[in-house]
């Protein structure tokens, strides 16, 4: 074999692993958009630490048994709601605009994102 020949496979052989690296990378960053389009449901405004209640103002409806995430920075919890009040009256669901409290399994601060999970 020619060194030409040889040289013709070499670069094929590159090519081929590039654009197999290049789908992989395609692949990653379309999976990290995917986790990143989580639905805003409402912002806390306010937390009670002795009760672990968090004040939470809302963007879109929320009710009992739905899956939150609560992010603020690098803390990120994960959790079901159990207890909604308005005006300190049970509620089993709140609507768009209203100023809900929910008992948290964690403290979280003021001005952490409430996400649907």
């Amino acid at each position: 074999m020619s060194p030409k020949a040889r040289a013709k496979k070499k670069t094929k052989k590159t090519k081929v692993k590039k654009t197999k690296a290049k789908k992989a990378k395609k692949a990653a960053v379309k999976a990290k958009v995917k986790v990143a389009k989580k639905k805003a449901l409402g912002k806390v405004v306010h937390y009670y630490d002795k009760i672990n209640v968090a004040i939470i103002t809302l963007k879109s409806p929320l009710k009992v048994g739905d899956l939150v995430c609560l992010k603020r920075g690098e803390l990120e919890v994960v959790q079901e709601v159990g207890s909604l009040q308005i005006n300190h009256q049970n509620v089993a669901r709140a609507g768009k605009g209203a100023v809900v409290g929910m008992k948290v399994d964690v403290p979280v601060k003021e001005g952490a994102v409430v996400l649907a999970a």
